[in-house]
């Protein structure tokens, strides 16, 4: 479910601002069922004037001195009240983030919850709720742009050490799966598109990709002795 509506961040009714414009939507959801929150603002707020003027309850260790200071109050203070307010509808929330991208209107809010279907609240074990996280982004599009440039130096590194030991680009070719080809590029964005799952990746997922892709290897190397005729 994705909603966008207008609401002031920095106004102290923000959360029944919220909760209002999504109760529509609340009612029809499986109560039964985990759900992720997330509450994204105009990035462009981080530059407002009234990101000074910040001043928020605070737990004990925080502070509230620099704009940083603020900015991450404000978010942390809001996104903690929206959660509050959700549960006590009687939604079960996993995950609940608020964040800064690019988005329309000044005021413009967009509300997502999503459905976790591999968790829910029917355990045998009523008393253990499942875990709760809580993300603040302030600027999304930096963070993904960092990130971005992390993985493409991951998988860089990953693709330039499988060439060392291929040395071939037809093999290589083969082994992604695409029409023969000698363009480096070609072969590096099909390797990403196949192989992104590295950056980030659980250690099962991890031992996943690396098994496809010896098994690739193993595919191709052994049809290429097969075709090459004996002496």
């Amino acid at each position: 479910m994705e909603y966008i509506f207008r609401a002031d961040l920095f106004d102290v009714e923000f959360t029944e601002k919220v909760l209002e414009a999504a109760l529509p939507y609340l009612n029809k959801l499986e109560k039964e069922h985990c759900y992720r929150l997330v509450i994204s603002f105009n990035v462009d707020l981080l530059n407002d004037p009234r990101m000074d003027l910040v001043d928020v309850p605070l737990e004990n260790f925080r502070q509230n001195e620099s704009r940083k200071d603020k900015i991450y109050n404000l978010l942390r203070f809001q996104i903690n009240r929206i959660d509050e307010a959700f549960s006590g509808t009687g939604l079960e929330l996993i995950n609940a983030s608020i964040q800064g991208e690019q988005l329309n209107d000044l005021d413009s809010i967009k509300l997502q919850l999503e459905k976790k279907d591999n968790t829910t609240l029917k355990s045998k074990k009523k008393n253990i709720k499942p875990l709760k996280v809580t993300f603040i982004a302030p600027n999304l599009p930096y963070v993904q742009e960092i990130a971005s440039d992390l993985a493409n130096k991951l998988l860089a590194k990953i693709y330039n050490h499988l060439m060392v030991g291929i040395r071939d680009k037809k093999i290589m070719s083969g082994i992604l799966g695409i029409k023969s080809t000698e363009d480096d590029n070609k072969l590096y964005k099909a390797f990403v598109k196949q192989y992104q799952g590295f950056w980030m990746a659980t250690e099962d997922q991890h031992k996943a990709l690396l098994n496809k892709l010896s098994n690739r290897i193993e595919i191709v190397l052994n049809k290429l002795e097969n075709d090459t005729p004996e002496d």
